[in-house]
């Protein structure tokens, strides 16, 4: 493993995950050095090589696959660069804050047979896998409905609150990728509302509602995150999955099934979100290398849930107006 990038979500989130999993991290590099020096210092072991640029990171030949934890900004250019070198990129989400931009970067990869797959790790957040688990064996029956209402706290000014579409492309970017995940369906239609908290500091709206409409009914899915909380104590994540013979609730940490007899069964399953869903994301990746597979989280699937972003972006802008979701190419990148 390379990893580019040596910030807040790499130190807090990408190194414990791999430090945790034995991931043989060899090199790190970061814009500057000095981020990527006190990185790797604190790697258990051997510290991994620093190297000056992404490209010498590229051609380090123990280096079998890169990890990019750098922001989307300028993301078009840095994966244009790695090409070349032909190794496989897992990339934070999203790929880039627009649909043509990530569209560009998933068609070169494809051209260069080069394999991307994108950091959607709530996918595997331990109650998620709980619930695709209870999915997959049919527990649920056929899913009606899904609610997700949210509460945290990011009142504050860095460079991803000062994205005016942050909530959609890149924190909500997490949720509505979670509604396709679990459905197994592509919503055809979205209209979305977003509210700025009074003397907020964040640039980007910290509250917004979001409904989808898909081609087949009766599913139905809503979504509501209000991001400026004033307390850790407030967070909350809660998960309403209801299906034609049971019901889930997840929280952070525990996923619970209510079943048409009346049985209740919760489990609290070990580990979180960070960095246990970070872990799985390249461990599914990693597999799906050896087995010469497409991932679940593949380049072409990461568009289908940035364009549902996006739309909801637009409605946002436009009072909630109904907009539909255009179609994506890159389904199925030529790269494997």
């Amino acid at each position: 493993m390379g990893l580019i990038g040596a910030g807040r979500i790499a130190r807090t989130g990408h190194l414990p995950a791999y430090a945790a999993g034995d991931v043989p991290l060899v090199a790190i590099c970061s814009s500057t050095g000095t981020s990527a020096r006190a990185l790797a210092a604190t790697w258990p072991g051997t510290p991994p090589r620093v190297h000056a640029s992404a490209t010498e990171l590229a051609a380090d030949p123990d280096v079998d696959l890169i990890d990019i934890t750098t922001p989307p900004t300028g993301r078009t250019e840095l994966i244009a660069s790695l090409l070349p070198y032909g190794k496989p990129l897992l990339v934070q989400k999203p790929l880039a804050y627009t649909l043509e931009e990530a569209t560009t970067i998933v068609e070169q990869a494809a051209t260069a047979g080069v394999p991307i797959a994108v950091n959607h790790n709530l996918r595997w957040a331990p109650p998620q896998r709980v619930l695709t688990e209870w999915i997959t064996d049919g527990r649920l029956g056929e899913i009606v409905h899904l609610a997700h209402v949210h509460h945290f706290g990011e009142d504050e000014r860095n460079w991803y609150t000062d994205h005016p579409d942050y909530l959609f492309v890149d924190h909500g970017l997490h949720y509505l990728d979670l509604v396709r995940w679990h459905t197994g369906r592509d919503p055809v239609a979205v209209t979305a509302r977003t509210a700025r908290v009074p003397g907020q500091s964040a640039l980007c709206p910290l509250a917004y509602t979001v409904m989808l409409r898909f081609d087949e009914p009766p599913l139905v899915a809503s979504l509501a995150l209000y991001d400026a909380t004033r307390s850790v104590a407030a967070w909350a994540s809660n998960w309403f999955v209801n299906g034609t013979r049971a019901d889930a609730h997840l929280t952070y940490t525990t996923a619970t099934l209510h079943t048409a007899s009346g049985k209740t069964i919760s489990r609290t399953p070990p580990g979180e979100w960070v960095p246990d869903g970070i872990l799985t994301a390249y461990t599914a990746f990693a597999e799906a290398l050896a087995e010469d597979r497409l991932p679940p989280h593949h380049a072409g699937d990461h568009l289908r849930t940035l364009a549902l972003a996006q739309a909801a972006a637009i409605s946002a802008q436009a009072d909630g107006a109904w907009i539909d979701i255009p179609a994506t190419e890159g389904d199925q990148p030529r790269c494997l």
